[in-house]
């Protein structure tokens, strides 16, 4: 081999090194600005849900206090309210499919208790509770809300989730520790 041959293999390898860094850098920028939209909407889904447990928190107060509600409803209420809002809720969840499957099944279980105390009629001590009247005309926008949020987060997870399986993306994932997001919010 001479020095020339050498010198000329170096120069290969330099450029090819190069490539792959800028390729690498590329990646990771698309990587990380795939993963933000995830997390952004993850946060959204997130800050509905607390929003609408502090009002089914006072909502369900103020119908317990007027009366007219089954003791045992009001119990369950209350565990679903509690389990749904100690639930951890920084994007680091989003690296648990575990715990984003008790998140989703604590939030559901927690909608439905919710519909069923906002569909509470009949009882007139109920009607009076305004906490209760608020319940009842923000459940649907708040579905709506978070369909829509649930939506981004599903194209953010699809997108980013396309980059991390194959290459580059695959490759830089692995070495930055990215994981792909679960699906289905």
């Amino acid at each position: 081999m001479t020095i020339r041959s050498t010198q000329a293999g170096i120069a290969v390898l330099a450029v090819v090194l190069a490539v792959a860094g800028v390729g690498a850098g590329i990646s990771y920028n698309t990587l990380s600005a795939a993963r933000a939209g995830g997390t952004d909407a993850w946060r959204d889904l997130t800050q509905i849900h607390a929003e609408r447990a502090r009002l089914a928190s006072t909502a369900l107060e103020g119908a317990a206090r007027a009366g007219g509600l089954d003791p045992a409803f009001i119990d369950q209420a209350r565990t679903s309210l509690v389990r749904a809002s100690a639930l951890p809720t920084n994007s680091d969840v989003l690296n648990d499919a575990e715990a984003v499957d008790t998140y989703k099944r604590y939030q559901g279980e927690l909608t439905g208790v919710l519909y069923r105390l906002a569909g509470t009629r009949g009882a007139p001590e109920l009607e009076t509770v305004s906490s209760l009247k608020e319940l009842r005309g923000k459940l649907p926008q708040d579905e709506i809300a978070l369909a829509d949020a649930r939506n981004r987060y599903g194209k953010s997870a699809e997108g980013y989730n396309a980059l991390v399986g194959t290459f580059p993306g695959a490759a830089v994932a692995a070495v930055t520790g990215y994981r792909p997001l679960p699906a289905g919010l």
